[in-house]
């Protein structure tokens, strides 16, 4: 649901219309020869590896694209519906540094990798676990896609997100999953088990890996969130208006090449631009025109009838202070304002992207509830209206002891895990302090999904085989 709108409709009509233009005009290059070939045969010119889009053809398979599906978990009881209307959060995604209390900022590793998969797997605002929850720095580059999508089923039975490095890489991960999900590759083309998140190249462009990611995806027909992540006044126009219609238009392009491959193929709309701050010449995540950003592509997204990926909790910030908490609850708050429906880095993500924290984990746990709650509204009703209550109460009376108030307050006010709302200060911690206490105790507490052996079997093969 769309819950603020930013520009008119007939602005969202001219930001469609320029991005045709620069799709027919301008044209996007693709280096990659399958996908030239395929958008070829499906009515585009090319020119060397410059692709021009007619009009007609992009409207016809914008067409294809379906408004909601099913993200399926090894645990059935944890599919998520994505759809226009609905919101779910996602964990923290493609981090190389990682960062806690007690060792400070490093490299990831696999270690840390799982404990991020088994937080989030506990925590019951994360509805997806991301494929690079941090990058496990100690395990061969050639295979950790794979390494990643193994351990994320492990420790999880929530739906996850593949690799997009390619066209054999994504394949490796869609097979890895449909094993684990006891199925065949043909069985998956009707039920999603795993998302992507392939990316251009801005300013329009689509390299080897990621035109192949979508190609693969596509070919099973599993779900990919086309993105674009233009820098305002570095890969893309400074005016946010110019922006958003040259990071459509790579994202329209990304959706024609999977429309072509399979009609059909679930898409998120997924647009993660934002400024540059130009005494640094640095990608500002936090900044407020990266809110701007999140709200028009909402717009745009339901002009499309798409489902709308939004980044959650970011944060510029390099340790988790107050900048890291004003700058996660405004982008989160204007995700959730903006209609999103795939909110991705919903917690842990600092540093411009390049860190995981595990305090700010914990922390953005908190924001994510409150957010939770405000989307939830207000629910107006006879019993809610409370009349026959205030007249029980009366002038001057009060509320605390009251039936209707024991009914209600339970479900009705969000409930802190680490606000201190307390009259003193009992515990004498700060915010982080009580973070770093509880991840270590959610770890302690984690209990291993199953999976079944003879299939854990086969997922080791697998990888070895491939190896």
């Amino acid at each position: 649901m769309q819950r603020y709108q930013t520009v008119r409709a007939e602005d969202i009509e001219k930001i469609h219309e320029t991005s045709l233009k620069i799709m027919e005009e301008v044209g996007i290059i693709f280096s990659y020869a399958p996908a030239r070939e395929i958008l070829a045969k499906g009515g585009a010119k090319v020119e060397g590896e410059t692709v021009y889009f007619p009009k007609g053809m992009v409207e016809r398979e914008l067409k294809h694209v379906p408004s909601s599906f099913t993200l399926h978990g090894r645990n059935p009881e944890k599919n998520v519906e994505i759809n226009t209307e609905q919101t779910t959060f996602v964990g923290p995604y493609g981090s190389p540094f990682v960062l806690d209390l007690d060792k400070g900022r490093r490299p990831g590793t696999l270690d840390d990798f799982i404990k991020l998969v088994k937080l989030c797997h506990m925590m019951n605002n994360i509805d997806i676990q991301s494929h690079i929850s941090c990058e496990p720095s100690d395990i061969d580059v050639d295979i950790r896609h794979m390494e990643m999508v193994y351990q994320t089923m492990k420790y999880s039975d929530k739906p996850l997100m593949g690799s997009v490095l390619g066209y054999e890489a994504s394949k490796e991960s869609i097979e890895l999953t449909a094993i684990a999900h006891g199925i065949g590759l043909d069985t998956i083309q009707d039920k999603p088990v795993i998302a992507s998140i392939p990316c251009t190249l801005t300013p329009l462009s689509y390299d080897d890996k990621m035109a192949g990611a979508i190609i693969a995806y596509a070919e099973y027909r599993q779900p990919q969130l086309v993105n674009s992540l233009c820098l305002a006044g570095a890969t893309s126009p400074a005016t946010i208006a110019g922006s958003i219609a040259l990071q459509n238009a790579e994202i329209l392009a990304g959706i024609v090449l999977a429309q072509l491959v399979n009609a059909g193929t679930p898409i998120v709309y997924s647009a993660s631009g934002s400024s540059i701050d130009m005494r640094f010449g640095n990608l500002s995540i936090g900044a407020p025109e990266g809110a701007l950003f999140s709200l028009v592509n909402g717009q745009l997204a339901k002009y499309y009838k798409i489902p709308c990926r939004i980044s959650g909790t970011l944060s510029d910030s390099k340790q988790v202070d107050s900048q890291t908490g004003y700058e996660s609850m405004l982008t989160l708050l204007m995700a959730q304002m903006a209609g999103g429906n795939f909110i991705l880095h919903a917690a842990g993500i600092l540093d411009t992207y390049n860190c995981t924290s595990f305090e700010k984990l914990m922390i953005d746990d908190e924001i994510m509830g409150m957010v939770k709650r405000i989307g939830r509204g207000v629910t107006v009703n006879d019993d809610t209206l409370a009349l026959d209550a205030i007249k029980q109460v009366g002038p001057r009376g009060e509320y605390i002891t009251n039936k209707h108030t024991f009914s209600h307050f339970r479900t009705e006010f969000y409930q802190p895990l680490l606000s201190d709302r307390a009259r003193v200060n009992q515990d004498g911690l700060t915010i982080e302090e009580r973070a770093n206490a509880r991840w270590k105790k959610m770890l302690g507490e984690y209990v291993q999904p199953s999976l079944p052996a003879d299939i854990d079997a086969d997922l080791k093969r697998y990888i070895e085989k491939r190896k």
